[in-house]
């Protein structure tokens, strides 16, 4: 896979661009983190593995890649609720960002190159903000500091937003010492009580702004320039776009080359958020489901397409987890059981430029959806020659060929991050993850489904496989019908697979 082909799709250009980085060769990455007041949901999930997919898969294709991901663990919600729990801010914020981690870990994340927190990067932030003023771009009032937006010719390039367009006091409340409307704050004056964290300044005691942490950590540990900034499609207007004014402004350059957002998370006909209180944490999902269901449920979307939160698409993220799971305990067992001085060293045809399309539709904007279905193909026809080979009896397959699966799973984990370490031990709690979905589904106890335990389930499905390879078929239906009316449905999948699931 040549670099050279990789394309993004980035929201300043609103089209596909070949990535073309600062540096041959390397990645300056940021993207934006949670901010540590509450536990995250579903939706900040999505922000969050897809931000991990850009790293692995950039890495995975060969690029040196320096990622940056931040906590906001300096803001007016973390402020409010600590002032409800009585504690200091910073404390607060330190005990969310530690959830935030477990959960991230949950989410199979590989670890960013830096993670900094707001309170850790104040000097930066002040300097910043000190080299806007003295540029004129920001004013200071009563101790407040503010970016005076019409001085930024270009501002609204990435949102496509007029300036003078812009609602003013229905959009963004307006204040009668500002310049303009659109003015934002940079540094707002402490108002007092121990809850509320502040720091010294040459405009007195306070703490940033919002929009600002993000440019002073990208420029502290990337530089004036980065080649890609990422967050949810929500954060474009006004977080992105003043990120843009401020770090152009700032250090005289162009900002960032391709600015990549994905979409929401919609449950029903909403987003999901915390504000309109249609969350379901990633937390409570993790401990029915599993983290690694919910990270394939991501994986296996498109980042820029709107994904419809349902039971629907947990049950397929659990059974194709299943496939899979399967798939890869086959290969090992098969792996194990070839002898490597076999002096058959022809290609498996199952394996036959697999890799390369799963790399070049990783490289087409991310595009695992397509990749995935590429793996899958892999899945099907391995199968289907492992049963030829054992039906000959006499055949099999090469250390080369095994060679080549091994380096398209190998591959296939390192860049989505979907195939667990204990593949055995993840089956079982996919068997647990059915069992509560359809407990969720259908609002009923557990007890409701159990009248027959998993290990009978799989020797009803043994005998029915067993029953088709004889063309007993009555048999096969009368076990299908048996499980069916203890709610338990079974998928026959082309590769000749069966999954089971609860009714829901």
């Amino acid at each position: 896979m040549n670099m050279n082909n990789v394309t993004i799709y980035s929201t300043l250009t609103r089209k596909k661009e070949r990535l073309n980085p600062i540096t041959d060769g390397e990645i300056k990455f940021y993207s934006c983190g949670p901010t540590t007041y509450d536990f995250l949901h579903v939706g900040n999930g999505r922000a969050l593995v897809v931000g991990d997919l850009i790293h692995r898969i950039l890495k995975s294709l060969g690029y040196k890649v320096t990622f940056v991901r931040n906590f906001t663990d300096v803001d007016d919600k973390i402020i409010n609720r600590a002032k409800e729990k009585g504690v200091p801010a910073l404390e607060h914020a330190d005990i969310f960002v530690n959830e935030c981690k477990k959960d991230m870990h949950s989410l199979m994340m590989i670890d960013p190159t830096f993670t900094p927190k707001v309170s850790e990067t104040i000097p930066e932030i002040i300097e910043m903000i000190e080299r806007l003023i003295a540029k004129g771009f920001a004013y200071v009032v009563n101790g407040e500091v503010l970016y005076h937006v019409p001085r930024f010719e270009s501002y609204g390039k990435l949102s496509k937003k007029d300036l003078e367009k812009l609602q003013h006091g229905i959009r963004v409340e307006v204040d009668d010492y500002k310049k303009h409307p659109s003015d934002f704050v940079l540094w707002k004056p402490a108002k007092g009580g121990e809850e509320e964290p502040s720091w010294d300044s040459p405009w007195g005691k306070g703490r940033p702004g919002w929009h600002i942490e993000c440019s002073a950590m990208s420029y502290k540990f990337l530089g004036p320039a980065i080649d890609i900034h990422h967050g949810g499609i929500d954060l474009i207007f006004p977080h992105h776009e003043n990120e843009i004014a401020q770090s152009e402004a700032a250090n005289g350059v162009n900002f960032c080359s391709y600015w990549c957002h994905n979409e929401f998370v919609n449950f029903g006909t909403e987003k999901m958020s915390k504000s309109l209180g249609n969350v379901v944490t990633i937390r409570n999902f993790i401990e029915k489901f599993g983290g690694i269901v919910l990270r394939y449920i991501f994986v296996s979307s498109h980042y820029r397409t709107k994904l419809d939160w349902s039971d629907k698409i947990i049950q397929k993220s659990i059974e194709e987890l299943e496939r899979i799971h399967q798939f890869v305990i086959e290969f090992e067992q098969i792996n194990i059981n070839i002898s490597k001085d076999n002096n058959n060293n022809s290609s498996s045809s199952s394996s036959n430029n697999v890799l390369e399309k799963i790399k070049q539709e990783l490289a087409n904007d991310f595009n695992t959806p397509k990749a995935l279905a590429h793996f899958f193909t892999l899945i099907r026809d391995f199968r289907r020659e492992r049963d030829e080979k054992d039906h000959k009896d006499h055949a099999s397959f090469s250390a080369q060929a095994l060679s080549e699966i091994k380096e398209i799973i190998d591959f296939v984990n390192n860049s989505m991050g979907i195939i667990h370490p204990n593949p055995a031990s993840l089956l079982n709690e996919l068997n647990h993850a059915k069992r509560e979905l359809t407990a969720t589904a259908a609002n009923a106890t557990t007890a409701a489904v159990n009248s027959i335990d998993e290990q009978e389930i799989q020797k009803m499905i043994d005998e029915r496989n067993l029953a088709k390879k004889e063309k007993n078929w009555a048999k096969a239906d009368e076990i299908r019908n048996t499980l069916k009316q203890n709610k338990i449905i079974l998928k026959d999948s082309p590769d000749g697979k069966t999954t089971w699931s609860y009714e829901p």
